[in-house]
């Protein structure tokens, strides 16, 4: 089965010509689209920019910046699967080419289908053991994250696998069942939600293919969100296990619109300025009840995945450019010899770092930790961008002079 990619456009124009539908029971079968009209309780809204999901701030058990390395082990890992995946990919080409029998070559694509299928739970497993030794406090904020650099990398790795099947497929004259077929769009699926741009960027960091000075991460008993500055962009990942509901009804499916343009419908009202800005797209992921909504806009993109038993979005993904984010608040301190300056955006969004001189003027080089956490220095320029941590959290700007600058970010 594959998925269906509708245009906004032609949404848009389906749901402004939509009649008033009055309150009352709703025949099996049968929904309304009014029943998507509640907002969510995990999308914070953003005046004039793109909302973002998050952990209710009464559900966070824990938040915290922390350091990603170069790791040995973790290295190994990463290599270690990549050669896997590699290797298995080469095998199934091979033993495909090797027989023209259909029935032979269905077989070897649901035995490798079969195998992915079982490494896709076992990661998922492995993700909900992660977040709930970190909200309990039994593993550090650096092994947590390379933990989800890990999985990245071995979702990645079953992707291109699948893909790769897929391909194959494809391209001989072989037809593939749809039974099989609708196997693989769900795998695609449930693998898809398990990677994210941060966890992406940490497996080079501890591979020694990129420097970050930090990441911030906060977790919930069944959630979590990682977030960095990367350049000139800000990157963030929200899982919400909570909102995923895979076993209830669809929603969607079950609604007067078409399944896709309902689920659309959904991410319109959660993302309005986003609509605003740009097209965007939906797709439904194979028979997973999950709606991949994406818009890249002028200064980011965003992806959102809606659960059709909730009808909330309970995967998040999103890049921002660092010049286009409004900033909604500045905090400064000073003492007789420093000026410190904060830009805030949003919680957990980026967060601006100025140090100068209190008395010329001048940029001033200064170490930057967050709740006693290292998240990075001013440089020359006097600057650092990095994550705003939730309110109340002490900031302290050291200088090689021994001066030392307290700020704690209000409400």
């Amino acid at each position: 089965m594959r998925p269906a990619t509708v245009s906004i456009l032609a949404l848009l124009f389906v749901v402004l010509s939509l009649p008033a539908v009055a309150a009352g029971p709703v025949p099996a079968g049968q929904g309304t689209a009014a029943q998507f009209d509640d907002p969510s309780p995990v999308i914070v809204p953003i005046q004039e920019f793109a909302n973002y999901l998050t952990i209710p701030p009464g559900n966070v058990t824990i938040s915290d910046h922390g350091a990603v390395n170069v790791n040995i082990g973790t290295a190994v890992a990463t290599d270690a699967a990549s050669l896997r995946g590699q290797h298995r990919t080469t095998a199934f080409e091979n033993e495909f080419y090797d027989t023209s029998s259909t029935s032979e070559r269905s077989e070897i694509i649901r035995s490798e289908v079969s195998w992915a299928e079982t490494r896709s739970d076992e990661l998922r497993v492995r993700r909900a053991g992660a977040i709930e030794a970190y909200a309990s406090g039994t593993v550090s904020t650096t092994k947590f994250v390379r933990t989800m650099a890990l999985i990245d990398t071995e979702a990645r790795q079953i992707s291109a696998t699948i893909g790769r099947v897929k391909d194959v497929a494809r391209r001989s004259s072989y037809s593939l069942p749809r039974q099989l077929d609708t196997r693989i769009e769900n795998l695609r699926g449930e693998v898809e939600v398990l990677r994210g741009p941060v966890a992406q960027r940490a497996s080079e960091a501890v591979t020694g293919d990129r420097r970050i000075e930090s990441i911030y991460v906060e977790s919930s008993d069944s959630g979590y969100t990682l977030a960095m500055v990367d350049g000139d962009s800000y990157y963030r990942e929200t899982y919400l296990a909570d909102e995923r509901r895979p076993d209830a009804t669809d929603q969607f499916r079950e609604s007067d619109l078409y399944l896709v343009n309902a689920a659309n419908r959904r991410g319109i009202e959660l993302y309005p300025w986003v609509t605003n800005d740009t097209s965007p797209s939906g797709q439904a992921l194979g028979e997973t009840g999950i709606y991949r909504f994406r818009a890249e806009y002028t200064s980011g993109d965003l992806t959102a995945y809606l659960d059709g038993g909730t009808t909330n979005v309970f995967r998040e993904r999103q890049r921002q450019s660092l010049a286009a984010i409004p900033v909604t608040d500045t905090v400064t301190e000073q003492d007789d010899s420093l000026r410190l300056q904060i830009n805030r955006t949003y919680e957990t969004g980026p967060m601006h770092v100025r140090l100068v001189d209190s008395v010329t003027g001048e940029p001033v080089s200064g170490t930057v930790r967050i709740d006693g956490e290292y998240v990075g220095t001013t440089g020359e320029d006097g600057t650092l961008w990095t994550v705003e941590p939730r309110p109340g959290v002490p900031l302290t700007v050291s200088t090689d002079d021994g001066t030392v600058l307290d700020a704690r970010l209000p409400p």
